[in-house]
C-alpha cells in the first residue's frame, strides 16, 4: 500500500506528458499550415526581391525540386506519426506507454525538416551573389522574428 503515492505520482506524470505531446502535435498542425503560408509568400518574396536571373532560376529549379521531395517526406511522416498517435490515444488514452515514441517520431521528422530547410536556404545561397545572399539572409531572419511573435 505504502507503492499507492508513488504509483499515482508516476501515472500523473505520464499523464501530463501525454496532454504535452497531444498539446504540441496540435499546436505543430496548426503551424505547420501558416508555415506552408509563409513558405510560399517566402518563395514569392525571394524571386521578387532578389532579382533572380533566368541562369540563377534554372539553378534553383534543380534545387527546389529536391527540397520538395525531402519536405513531402517529412511531411507524411508527421502525418503518420500524428495518426498514430490519434490511434494510440483512442485505444489507450492518454497513458498509453507509446505515447512518448510517437511524439518523438513527430519531433524528430519536424527537426528533420527544420535542417532541411536551412541546407535549402544553404543551397541556394550557392548560386546567389554576394548582394542576393545578404538580402536572403536579412529576410529570412525578419521571417523567423515575425514568425516568434
Amino acid at each position: 500500500m505504502k507503492n499507492i503515492p508513488q504509483i499515482l505520482f508516476f501515472l500523473l506524470i505520464i499523464a501530463s506528458a501525454a496532454f504535452a505531446g497531444v498539446w504540441i502535435g496540435q499546436s505543430a498542425l496548426i503551424q505547420r499550415g501558416a508555415m506552408h503560408k509563409n513558405a510560399v509568400d517566402m518563395h514569392s518574396l525571394f524571386h521578387d526581391k532578389l532579382n533572380v536571373t533566368s541562369s540563377q532560376e534554372e539553378q534553383i529549379i534543380n534545387i527546389e525540386k529536391e527540397f520538395k521531395r525531402l519536405e513531402t517526406l517529412y511531411k507524411n511522416q508527421m502525418k503518420t506519426a500524428n495518426m498514430e498517435l490519434a490511434q494510440v490515444i483512442k485505444e489507450g488514452g492518454y497513458q498509453s506507454h507509446e505515447i512518448e515514441a510517437i511524439v518523438h517520431k513527430i519531433h524528430i521528422a519536424m527537426g528533420s525538416l527544420q535542417a532541411l530547410s536551412l541546407q535549402h536556404l544553404s543551397d541556394m545561397e550557392k548560386v546567389l551573389s554576394i548582394e542576393q545572399n545578404q538580402k536572403l539572409q536579412e529576410m529570412v531572419i525578419e521571417q523567423l522574428m515575425r514568425n516568434a511573435r
